[in-house]
């Protein structure tokens, strides 16, 4: 016993005191390091980390844009219930926003020809400003988690340094909208298209021609970012809503490590262009495509469940599902038995892995390893929210989550994990 208490002691210490500052400090230098990876041809400077006139007037511009679509009266989507009663209330028109903003950024190049290649040029000031952006803006949501909380749920207060990484609050709200659909879906999913758009225009505007790689390596990922607007509703159902507070962990990643990381390999593509012909191209695209449609496949059927109350058919039978109660508000509920969940528990991130392989090799073909970190890093972070997520149902469902997982055994990959 006085083991177990020693080593509990221990990793309380390792996640509450020692991994948030490290964190914190890694990530925030880390994206100017890697954007000097990428474009070594701009100098590694000191200013960079502060922006610069033009990275900050695009930065405002672009996140007053964003607010802006949450302002305007549209219709609402209730997402789910916390365990302490309240119920978030969204904007409804992410579809709408992903086309307007697309029309508008690609329709400016009529007026401001090099928007692209300057976009380009100045993403380690664009990326300074975020940064101080979204430090500012975490350290705002902590002050008014800790002074003027939101919502009546009970909170253990922990180190100071671990609420900022972690957040205070589930769900604040800032001007009438919700932070974490402003912060993760319209400035930073709305940034990871824009930019990558912006990189390959670029490559265009320098080289007068368009790589066949590039190409897929963009085309690829606009199909899945104009998935995710599509579908925007049903990402309120995801831990990233539902269970991460409103912090650096998902703020900041969202404002800046998505706009750097998850663009990587499109902004690499710029100065180490692909080698991929045009015959891989196309195959590498096929491929590709078939990911990102299974991905939306498997997510289609679990919403569709949800909406028809199991009455559906799914793979040419009728829909079955694990009736369980919720261990924690007393209320029944469903799993989904069939059709793609019937084959494993996350069967959607291994086709999210495949579709994020597709893109990160078109725009890796004939180089090195680095447009490729994108994969590693999502190979590691999905199979780390495969865990959060067992961990979270277990709590939510207790034995009902045991005969949920006998009956469904496998959590990504059948027979192998």
């Amino acid at each position: 016993m006085g083991q177990e208490s020693t080593w509990q002691r221990r990793y309380n210490v390792l996640r509450y005191q020692i991994v948030p500052p490290v964190f914190v400090v890694f990530f925030t230098f880390a994206v100017q390091l890697l954007n000097f990876r990428a474009n070594p041809t701009v100098p590694f400077t000191i200013d960079r980390i502060l922006g610069n006139c033009y990275a900050w007037k695009m930065m405002g511009a672009f996140m007053l844009w964003a607010a802006i679509f949450l302002w305007i009266p549209s219709e609402k989507y209730q997402g789910p219930a916390t365990n302490f009663g309240y119920v978030p209330v969204y904007s409804a028109n992410g579809f709408m926003y992903y086309w307007v903003t697309m029309v508008t950024y690609v329709g400016l190049h009529f007026f401001y020809p090099d928007l692209s290649l300057d976009v380009y040029n100045n993403m380690a000031h664009i990326l300074g400003a975020l940064n101080l952006l979204a430090l500012t803006f975490c350290v705002f949501l902590l002050v008014i988690g800790i002074c003027r909380p939101q919502s009546n749920e009970k909170l253990t207060r922990m180190p100071v340094m671990y609420e900022f990484y972690r957040g205070m609050e589930i769900h604040p709200r800032l001007f009438g909208f919700d932070v974490k659909q402003w912060t993760n879906c319209r400035v930073g999913m709305m940034l990871w298209q824009v930019l990558i758009v912006a990189f390959v225009m670029a490559s265009w505007r320098q080289t007068g021609s368009w790589n066949a790689g590039h190409v897929v390596n963009v085309a690829l990922q606009t199909v899945y970012i104009a998935k995710f607007f599509w579908w925007e509703t049903g990402y309120f159902t995801t831990l990233d809503i539902t269970l991460d507070r409103a912090g650096y962990y998902i703020c900041w990643g969202c404002l800046v490590w998505v706009p750097l990381f998850y663009t990587y390999s499109s902004f690499c593509a710029v100065a180490f262009m692909p080698t991929m012909t045009g015959s891989t191209a196309v195959i590498v695209m096929l491929i590709g495509l078939a990911a990102v449609g299974m991905n939306y496949r498997v997510d289609y059927e679990k919403q569709l469940f949800r909406q028809t109350g199991g009455k559906c058919t799914l793979w040419g039978q009728p829909a079955r599902g694990l009736t369980v109660r919720n261990q924690l508000t007393d209320k029944p509920s469903e799993l989904l038995l069939s059709g793609c969940w019937g084959v494993s528990r996350h069967l959607n991130y291994v086709f999210e892995l495949m579709a994020a392989l597709t893109w990160c090799s078109a725009a890796a073909w004939g180089h090195d390893l680095w447009p490729l970190l994108y994969f590693f890093f999502l190979v590691v972070l999905l199979v780390h929210r495969v865990f959060r997520d067992e961990e979270k149902c277990a709590a939510k469902y207790g034995p009902y989550w045991t005969q949920y997982c006998q009956l469904v055994p496998y959590r990504m990959i059948p027979y192998i994990f």
